[in-house]
């Protein structure tokens, strides 16, 4: 397994290299794009598989992953309203770096059942993977202390990060040529909408997020368990 994560690391890699050497087929970023995000995610899927986690956690993470994605259905009308950021913060805020990225992960995944799935479906998936793990590491920095200002700040800077991450997959897809200028241009056409979605994410944060996390927090002393060893006879 470990073998194979590498060697995911190693393809995308080389794949990388080659696109922006101009080389052929791999200068076709189009799909070169989908192959990197695509090696990444699996990567990371395989990292958290091989951690370990039991039965319980496994359960819990799809229960907020279910969660998740029928807030964005849910909120699908309204442009730029995304719940579904708000949940994989708070699910890596509470729960750990792993967990919220794939919580996070997850939830577009799911939620494209109903959307609609595509080429942005893995480029959607990390991108709510990465806003999970960065809950996560902010939990971890405030030791899982339930502070709203730092998740508000977070939650509102991912509405614009998420827009710019899914901007360049579009820029790499269907812009041309690809410099600088391209992508600030893609990324000022969707300012507005990145901006409805900062906004929805303060809302949540601001107001959902104590009631959140303490539920979360109940949710996860519930499948914690401790092994003990056993006495020596």
């Amino acid at each position: 397994m470990r073998s194979l994560r590498y060697i995911l690391l190693v393809l995308a890699g080389l794949s990388f290299i080659l696109g922006a050497r101009g080389i052929s087929p791999f200068d076709n970023w189009s799909l070169n794009s989908l192959f990197l995000a695509s090696s990444l995610l699996a990567f990371l899927f395989l990292q958290f598989e091989a951690r370990g986690g039991g039965s319980r956690e496994i359960a819990a993470l799809g229960t907020l992953a279910a969660m998740g994605a029928a807030g964005r259905v849910l909120f699908a009308a309204i442009p730029g309203l995304q719940p579904a950021t708000f949940v994989a913060i708070l699910a890596g805020y509470v729960m750990g770096i792993e967990t919220g990225f794939m919580v996070g992960a997850l939830i577009a995944l799911l939620s494209n059942f109903f959307l609609g799935q595509g080429p942005w479906t893995p480029w959607q998936m990390l991108a709510w993977g990465l806003s999970g793990a960065s809950g996560g590491l902010l939990g971890k920095i405030f030791k899982e202390k339930i502070l709203i200002l730092p998740i508000v700040v977070l939650a509102f800077f991912w509405g614009y990060l998420f827009g710019w991450i899914m901007n360049f997959w579009f820029w790499l897809s269907f812009v041309r040529p690809l410099n600088f200028g391209t992508f600030i241009s893609a990324c000022v056409a969707s300012a507005w909408f990145d901006s409805l979605h900062a906004i929805g994410n303060l809302f949540f944060a601001a107001f959902l997020s104590r009631p959140v996390a303490i539920m979360l927090m109940r949710f996860r002393k519930r499948f914690q368990c401790v092994y003990l060893a056993e006495e020596e006879r």
